[in-house]
């Protein structure tokens, strides 16, 4: 059952037409420090058409509402019937029934009649229980042939504990700390009456259900010991003990009546006022947890199974929000998620579904300060016209399904990438240790075999080193080198150290033995058949990776940093270009707040450097440069109409296009982050400027790649209206959100598979058909757990997806790089551990590597791919074929010429 639902008081106005009488709400909205009433709420009293359209839109089978006990019984006794809040409630059935749509109806939602309330002090009176017995009897006659739902009373914790204890809601009671007690004593028989009464007068006719509503949150034990488990799931002993005097006692009869008065469990999950402890008394020292499917667990163990109908469920936006709810709609999405969840993998019996509420009304001790609704409904205007909201189009788009269906393109698919395919792993830095082995160590020793049987240093003495250092010679390269063996890549990625191989930042002046070292880094890597990718520039979060003395001055925002870059990058050209052929001169230039100068002088210094590998080393060193763009993919947060698509495009250009179109574009800025700057600039005191490209930047700039480099880790939500001011963006007014359903890691890194293949088709679509290297893609994950089943389920997904985008959509997709290596140089990202100075195999390793070693995920029945090494074609072959007589005979001769001529040198050297 999909179900929607409101309460009378919340909703219907009309406080006092036609006949009926006040409830405690209307006299308790009217003393001590309230603001604002309920009086006319959203209407519905007047607007039931209104409300009918609304059901008919979001298409459920059933709709929730409660009976105003005063509009039926103006002063609270069958006496009192008035015959137009009959005909009101006859009327909504019958219009109910015309749309296809059961009514579930609330007997009692916390609107008691106040002439009860002033007759008897209200719930506090045995008496209660017989006159709420002959209401719900009166109801049941009126309605119940139409009716196959029933609530007898919703959340009588919130009636009992804030209305009769803190005062919080009506009828606003507080002080005597047993009266509570009491209220929900009586609550919980006159439930139990009129279950009772429907079981023997007339569940045989009418053939419905009853229950109670109850409203719960979930409590975690702070500790997994036993009495904190108790503290949770039921009454601590001290509490019985020192509660005993506040505890009403049932009788035994009593008890057996109470006792099994519910044909379905009825749940209330949500921002309600049993959320709203006020003090800590009632958590037993335990704490609270949003987590809808761990209470659904513990009603199925607890109470034997029963089927659950969860009857209340949402959250709330603030009062200034209007039809565009993002916030709404995923917190619903949560919610039905974790119900689905559930029902497929804890097996909990659950019957129907509720989001709360239909419309916006008036929101109890909140009055009008929060919006609960689908459907959005303007309070100052006359008609009171309701207005789907976001979440409403969520809603009915979700009924329309049934739930969450699995997408086509988000199943996995079999494939493989082609034969050429770059597998790698990447680091944002190795481990430097230039001190080699102790075969080139000119130092003398003495081994101390007394004592510990350490190496004892003897003063400055040296010999003559017994040969010159080899690359083989530093335990760290072998080391490192032989664990990317391991990993069976064809490809390393790394980033050089600028501050430390420039010290002063000139380049007359290198740190030559850590250039020595990463030269033997590099040399080492080839050796092991692994191609080393080298990045020049990569920013941290600690560090801006520039050589002291330009990072005291102004950094990127000078041009002597820019060219010193480029005289640096020649340097790196120079120096280790044999063994380098694909290059990386800036690793994410467009990572985090950057000023629009400094993006501009990036900008420049990469297209300085790549000019200058394209002018005195390509020809020669024959490699490959370009840089790498952070680009974590951005979708809009609900994509009902074409401008909720307009924020994610503003995003798109501004962090991604930024950098991108100057190099593989027009040689500017994306139009679209220009207009939207020089808007900003007319409307705002700020100024919001963008440097201009000169035609000579232009020029110098354009075209200087040759692949499209990028990393990618997740994906975000945006929008356009502002809910929480701490995730808006005031240059770009974009509000950025995640969908609370996604994976998300420790470090909080959103698992979303499908971003990468969307961020793989933009770039394509943009620049058709450019060359591709995904040089990053990871997660962090504890750094304890070897058995990183998040990282494996991550590395699996996303290059899944890569997959789709090259075999699928066609995109020149060329290289996969996960990061990262190892937890020694990027803590928490690492497919390697780091124990006591050693590296540790990962599951997520084996698993990336079994997907290397198939090169993709070949289906079942796939043929093995044939990715044999073509030979070298021999020139001298062509001519052997082709004149086999010939060749033969000059071959021969040759040989014989070669091999006399050796003979009389060797005679004549030996005489």
């Amino acid at each position: 059952m999909w179900a929607v639902g409101t309460a009378a008081y919340q909703t219907e106005g009309a406080f006092d037409k036609d006949g009926k009488g006040l409830s405690i709400w209307d006299t308790f909205t009217r003393g001590g420090n309230r603001i604002k009433m309920g009086d006319v709420g959203s209407d519905s009293y007047h607007n039931s058409q209104g409300d009918i359209r609304a059901l008919h839109k979001l298409r459920v089978s059933h709709y929730r509402f409660s009976l105003s006990w005063p509009r039926i019984f103006p002063n609270g006794t069958r006496g009192s019937r008035n015959p137009a809040g009959v005909g009101y409630y006859r009327r909504l059935i019958a219009r109910l029934k015309g749309i296809g749509v059961e009514p579930v109806v609330t007997l009692y939602h916390w609107d008691l009649p106040d002439t009860l309330q002033r007759a008897y002090q209200g719930w506090t009176h045995p008496l209660l229980v017989d006159i709420f017995k002959d209401y719900a009897d009166f109801c049941f006659k009126e309605f119940g042939n139409d009716v196959k739902y029933w609530i007898t009373i919703d959340n009588p914790f919130v009636v009992a504990w804030h209305g009769y204890g803190t005062g919080m809601v009506a009828p606003g009671i507080k002080g005597d700390p047993a009266l509570p007690f009491r209220v929900g004593h009586n609550l919980l028989k006159a439930h139990a009456a009129v279950w009772h009464l429907y079981d023997e007068r007339y569940r045989g006719t009418q053939g419905g259900k009853i229950s109670m509503a109850l409203g719960s949150h979930w409590i975690n034990p702070k500790k997994n010991r036993r009495e904190n488990l108790r503290a949770c799931h039921d009454y601590p002993h001290c509490m019985k003990k020192n509660l005993s005097f506040k505890l009403p006692a049932f009788t035994d009869s009593e008890k057996a009546t109470i006792n099994g008065t519910a044909d379905f469990f009825a749940l209330s999950f949500g921002p309600v006022l049993s959320f709203h402890l006020i003090n800590e008394s009632l958590k037993f020292g335990q704490s609270e947890e949003f987590n809808m499917r761990k209470l659904l667990y513990w009603i199925k163990a607890e109470y034997d199974d029963p089927g659950v109908f969860i009857v209340e469920n949402g959250w709330f936006v603030n009062s200034n929000t209007k039809t565009e709810d993002p916030k709404h709609m995923y917190y619903l999405k949560q919610l039905i998620m974790e119900t689905l969840k559930s029902i497929k993998y804890d097996n909990v019996h659950i019957i129907g579904y509720t989001a709360w509420s239909l419309v916006d009304g008036f929101e109890w001790d909140r009055e009008y300060g929060i919006r609960r609704g689908l459907f959005y409904v303007n309070f100052d205007s006359p008609d009171m016209k309701r207005e789907p909201k976001t979440s409403a189009l969520f809603y009915q788009r979700l009924i329309e399904k049934n739930g969450f269906p699995l997408l086509p393109e988000n199943k996995p698919v079999s494939g493989v990438f082609p034969c050429n395919f770059s597998w790698g792993v990447a680091a944002n830095s190795i481990q430097v240790e230039v001190t080699p082995s102790q075969f080139v160590d000119p130092s003398i020793y003495v081994w101390n075999i007394s004592g510990n049987g350490d190496l004892k240093k003897l003063g400055e003495s040296k010999v003559p080193p017994l040969r010159r250092t080899h690359c083989a010679d530093y335990a760290a390269i072998r080391y490192q080198v032989s664990q990317v063996r391991r990993m069976h890549v064809s490809h390393f990625q790394f980033t050089l150290n600028w501050s430390s191989i420039l010290p002063a930042g000139r380049v007359s002046e290198p740190n030559t033995t850590l250039l020595g070292y990463y030269k033997c880094f590099v040399s080492e890597l080839l050796r092991a058949n692994v191609t080393p990718v080298v990045a020049l520039w990569h920013r941290t979060d600690k560090h801006s990776g520039l050589p002291a003395s330009f990072d005291a001055k102004t950094g990127w925002q000078s041009m002597e940093t820019v060219n010193a870059f480029a005289d640096y990058a020649r340097m790196c050209f120079r120096e280790l270009g044999d063994h380098v052929k694909l290059w990386i001169t800036l690793n994410e230039p467009n990572m985090g707040d950057v000023g629009y100068m400094v993006g501009h002088h990036l900008l420049k210094a990469h297209a300085l450097a790549w000019r200058v590998y394209d002018r005195e080393f390509r020809e020669t060193q024959k490699g490959k440069v370009s840089l790498t763009l952070l680009m974590d993919w951005v979708d809009p947060a609900y994509s009902f109409s074409r401008e909720d698509v307009e924020p994610s495009i503003r995003v798109l250009d501004f962090r991604i296009g930024w950098f991108a179109e100057p190099i593989f574009g027009d040689g500017n800025y994306p139009e679209g982050m220009r207009k939207w700057l020089q808007q900003r600039n007319t409307l705002d005191l700020f100024s919001y400027q963008l440097p201009m490209f000169t035609e000579e930047d232009k020029k110098l700039v354009r075209g200087t790649y040759d692949f499209f480099a990028l990393s990618h880790y997740t994906t975000k939500l945006v929008f356009q209206v502002v809910e929480e001011k701490l995730q808006y963006d005031d240059n770009l007014q974009v509000h950025s959100i995640p969908d609370p359903t996604w994976m998300k890691s420790p470090g909080k890194v959103y698992v979303v598979p499908w971003g990468l293949r969307k961020a793989l088709n933009w770039v394509n679509s943009k620049y058709k058909n450019v060359p591709i290297y995904i040089m990053a893609n990871g997660v962090d994950e504890d750094q304890s757990r070897f058995q990183d089943n998040l990282r494996v389920y991550y590395i699996y997904n996303y290059i899944n997806e890569a997959l789709k985008a090259y075999t699928l959509d066609g995109v020149n997709l060329q290289g996969y790089f996960a990061y990262a290596f190892s937890d020694q140089t990027d803590p928490g990202f690492g497919l390697y551990g780091f124990v006591n100075d050693e590296l540790i195999v990962k599951s997520s390793l084996m698993h990336y590597r079994n997907i290397i070693d198939h090169n993709g995920f070949p289906g079942p029945t796939a043929l093995e791919q044939d990715c044999a090494q073509q030979p070298e074609p021999c020139l001298s072959c062509h001519f052997f074929a082709q004149r086999s007589v010939i060749a033969f005979l000059s071959f021969v001769a040759a040989a014989f010429l070669i091999t006399a001529g050796l003979i009389i040198y060797y005679s004549r050297r030996c005489k």
